[in-house]
């Protein structure tokens, strides 16, 4: 195991890969708070058998506590109920059900904050993923970095709407709520997260970034696929170097976990 990195054990149908290499750093950048919380199950063998293995990355919103609290909620949570998951029933329901359920929750609570979500899912199936916000989960295969969600902005209600011949492109970049999120963790509308029903079978070498905007912001996509040529540990490190040497005078709260599939 590399300085500054987890691993964990687990096969995979399908598959060679027989170990997950774990990165992660998080950093309040130019804010006086941090609101970005993440977390990951347990690493013990007999219970990643049992219950499989999860890394949940949320990004608070609203400022100041609440923010923070409700994304330390959601990863929290969503670890806890991965335990109650009922095993008959397709991983990706009862993914997009348990951010329903912690939504719900966090409405009838009154906080004045909410949070994105970003949670991975590893069972013997394969890697499942579910998201609500614009934080992101990409995949990193053969120096290649692929986005696997959709962020859940307003711009995406607009594109539906652009399709179905309701609104013009003109139109739509008028709109003053096309850069507000739609979807989210504290959403007063209906949560719709995005998942994946098909498991992602991962092959030796993979990577899986998940990022708050933070990070995605500060980089590009080609800075964020060269920091990703490094092993889990190094690559996270890799990422925080890289904003950190933007400088920006406003950069926001950031957080980077690095999941890499290897034997």
């Amino acid at each position: 195991m590399r300085r500054g990195e987890l691993a964990v054990r687990m096969r995979f149908a399908d598959s060679e890969v027989k170990r997950i290499a774990i990165g992660c750093v998080s950093d309040r950048g130019a804010r006086e708070y941090q609101e970005d919380s993440f977390g990951f199950s347990s690493v013990d063998k007999a219970e990643i058998e049992k219950y499989g293995f999860a890394a949940v990355v949320a990004d608070g919103m609203g400022g100041l506590a609440d923010g923070g609290r409700v994304s330390a909620y959601v990863v929290s949570e969503m670890l806890a109920m991965q335990k109650r998951r009922d095993r008959n029933m397709p991983v990706h329901l009862y993914l997009s059900r348990a951010l329903v359920e912690i939504n719900r929750n966090v409405q009838a609570s009154g906080v004045g904050g909410g949070s994105t979500a970003v949670v991975i899912l590893c069972t013997p199936e394969g890697i499942h993923w579910c998201t609500a916000g614009d934080s992101r989960v990409y995949l990193c295969r053969d120096s290649a970095l692929t986005p696997l969600n959709e962020d859940g902005d307003y711009m995406n209600n607009l594109m539906d709407r652009i399709i179905a011949g309701d609104l013009t492109f003109d139109e739509a970049g008028e709109d003053a709520q096309k850069d507000s999120l739609a979807q989210y963790i504290g959403c007063r509308g209906t949560l719709t997260p995005d998942v994946n029903a098909k498991p992602l079978i991962p092959r030796r070498g993979d990577k899986l970034l998940l990022c708050t905007d933070g990070v995605y912001n500060a980089l590009t996509e080609e800075e964020l696929c060269a920091a990703l040529s490094a092993p889990a540990g190094a690559a996270a490190e890799a990422v925080k170097s890289g904003v950190a040497a933007k400088g920006y005078a406003h950069q926001d709260n950031f957080t980077a976990v690095v999941l890499e599939f290897t034997r």
